[in-house]
């Protein structure tokens, strides 16, 4: 795991790419290096994961000088490819997958991509035909961003370098923010700073000649659905999760776990621990309110597994206290609360191991997020609007678009127009621009039914979120984390498995109850969430795991903020000197925080959180 930028097409100083390289230190603390020639200059940060030697160095050029590359993640299938390689005539100095990539290039050209199975952002570099290719992950686990300043192309693993290049002039894209609040990250290509994009997932660059062509080279496959019955699917997604926790243990550092007490942490800790005759190391961290505290459910399953188990406790004060640091190791306001428990318990574990395995993405593909999974069911129903519909969704006739648009929206666009000034309800325009996003995701998904398309979307737009999420917390403490559950042959298969499997009606009289409900009633008390998963697994975890409820790395915001930190976040909201509002009424602000307090908004904690997030975001940059 590393940290990579670059500069191409345009003047190359080397003081600017040791700046833009050094300010990754953290990404990669063991070693660093530059590459300069006449139209390119890389840069690379090192954590050493694989081949610990100097021969692991980079950025690193094959035998002739003629491609070099700069390179960050994981190719878990490397020794298979190296050996094809090898079958070819190729000869190898080095124990890294950094020197595979670069001969299965020469052997394959860039379809090489295509055998890869792991995380990756790099850039490779042909001399001889003078082109450039910015290459990222099938599902986007590990960041690429770039910007275009003239003719040069500067780009980096993360955007605080990109900040460092005296061409780029750094302004705030306000539109960005506008999609943060709804969604918790930005959608499509835009980053929080104008100018400054993201490489999407299953994509890459290629810059040659002055032009930069855009190519797909993946796409979740969806495959007409056969019904192949409960154990065939049972079998597979057990062997494709060994598999996929396996690979993920390949290291020449020590390598543990989030543990967390829910399905998802204890099915990759349950399959660690049969993969290896070692103790596993897994960690946890839990809160004072005893609502919060999962560790009891952590526990057990550290127990049983025989783990080496730490838990870690935090309070308001360190939360907060962390906050601002993260927002500045990021270059973006946060998107989930949870982003910071995440990076505290990373710097503990961090003087134990150096590689950890999470559970993110699992409930993309196995239907986790019940209420929205199940909503087609709602949908259905509309025509014929019981007393339940009617009490969640009013009068309202939708597209499917909008149904789901309506569920997924965390900060609805009425809300926010009701605190923005004239300035950005001018610029965002009822986010006619996000809702075009979700469109073309939709259409793209247009011959599957509601609940497929949900899973599709979520793929591909909410689970890039998701991973950012993990990549900056864990980068920021030279922590490197694996996500089993974003292996793209579990991906590709979940999406071969018919819904029942994933979402089950607990019984035949459960399906009557729900008639007459809606789906934030129906969820995981009329239904059965990650179905399959759970029935693949109920053995190896124990019972009072497999039947809890989604509780998501829950942190008590709500009773934070209301309680203790309520002022907190008005006086640095409504400030005179607020950089906020830019976009905020202050005024409308004050009223909202008022009515919202009283309320019985569930969410009111987290919008307050990130509107501070903004401010704080605002402050440290501009």
């Amino acid at each position: 795991m590393c940290g990579i930028v670059g500069i191409y097409n345009g003047p190359v100083s080397k003081a600017v790419l040791k700046k833009m390289t050094d300010c990754l230190a953290h990404r990669g603390p063991d070693d660093s290096g530059i590459y300069t020639d006449k139209k390119i200059g890389l840069g690379h940060r090192r954590l050493s994961i694989l081949d610990l030697s100097k021969k692991g160095h980079q950025p690193m050029l094959d035998r002739e000088k003629s491609v070099i590359i700069s390179y960050n993640g994981e190719i878990y299938n490397f020794q298979k490819i190296k050996e094809d390689l090898q079958g070819k005539g190729y000869s190898f100095s080095s124990d890294t997958d950094t020197e595979v990539i670069l001969y299965a290039y020469k052997e394959w050209g860039i379809d090489c991509i295509k055998r890869f199975n792991g995380m990756f952002a790099f850039a490779l570099y042909d001399k001889k035909k003078d082109v450039l290719y910015l290459v990222r992950d099938r599902l986007g686990i590990k960041p690429l961003r770039y910007t275009v300043q003239g003719k040069a192309i500067i780009f980096a693993s993360e955007i605080k370098s990109i900040l460092h290049h005296p061409s780029y002039k750094k302004l705030p894209d306000w539109k960005a923010l506008s999609s943060y609040l709804s969604y918790r990250y930005v959608l499509g290509e835009g980053t929080f700073f104008k100018g400054i994009n993201d490489i999407l997932p299953g994509h890459y660059l290629e810059i040659s000649k002055g032009k930069i062509k855009k190519v797909e080279y993946w796409d979740i496959p969806l495959p007409e659905k056969k019904d192949r019955g409960k154990s065939f699917y049972k079998k597979k997604v057990r062997e494709l999760m060994a598999e996929s926790v396996r690979l993920r243990m390949i290291s020449d550092v020590p390598v543990g776990a989030y543990l967390s007490g829910g399905l998802d942490s204890s099915i990759i800790v349950s399959l660690m621990s049969k993969a290896t005759n070692e103790h596993v190391k897994t960690y946890s961290i839990g809160f004072k309110q005893k609502e919060f505290n999962e560790l009891k459910y952590a526990n057990l399953v550290a127990k049983q597994c025989r783990t080496r188990h730490k838990d870690i406790m935090i309070d308001s004060r360190k939360y907060l206290k962390t906050m601002e640091r993260l927002i500045r190791f990021k270059d973006a306001p946060l998107a989930v609360p949870n982003e910071i428990p995440i990076y505290l318990m990373s710097k503990v574990l961090r003087k134990d191991i150096t590689v950890v395995l999470s559970g993110e993405g699992a409930d993309e593909i196995f239907s986790g997020y019940g209420r929205l999974f199940r909503s087609p069911f709602d949908y259905k129903r509309l025509a014929f609007r019981t007393e339940s519909l009617g009490k969640k969704y009013g009068t309202r006739s939708f597209t499917q678009l909008d149904h789901f648009l309506f569920q997924y929206n965390y900060f609805p666009v009425e809300e926010k127009n009701a605190i923005y000034n004239g300035f950005m309800k001018g610029l965002t325009k009822n986010d006619a621009g996000l809702k075009r996003i979700f469109q073309k995701y939709f259409t793209k998904a247009s011959r599957l039914n509601y609940y497929d398309k949900i899973s599709y979307v979520f793929e591909k737009l909410h689970l890039v979120g998701l991973l950012e999420r993990v990549d900056n917390p864990t980068m920021a403490t030279s922590v490197e984390a694996r996500v089993p559950f974003v292996d793209h042959k579990l991906v590709e298969f979940m999406f071969s498995v018919p819904m029942k499997y994933k979402l089950k009606w607990k019984s035949p009289l459960a399906f009557l109850k729900a008639l007459s409900k809606n789906t934030d009633e129906i969820s995981e008390n009329l239904d059965i969430t990650k179905y399959i998963l759970r029935e693949s697994f109920k053995k190896d975890i124990p019972a009072a795991v497999i039947k809890r409820k989604k509780q998501g790395f829950p942190v008590p915001l709500d009773f934070w903020f209301k309680k203790d930190f309520i002022a907190y976040a008005r006086r640095i909201l409504l400030d005179p000197k607020a950089k906020i509002k830019k976009i905020i009424d202050q005024a409308r602000l004050d009223g909202w925080i008022q009515k919202k307090k009283q309320s019985g908004d569930n969410a009111f904690g987290q919008k307050i959180w990130m509107l501070v997030n903004i401010e704080l975001w605002l402050q440290n940059y501009f």
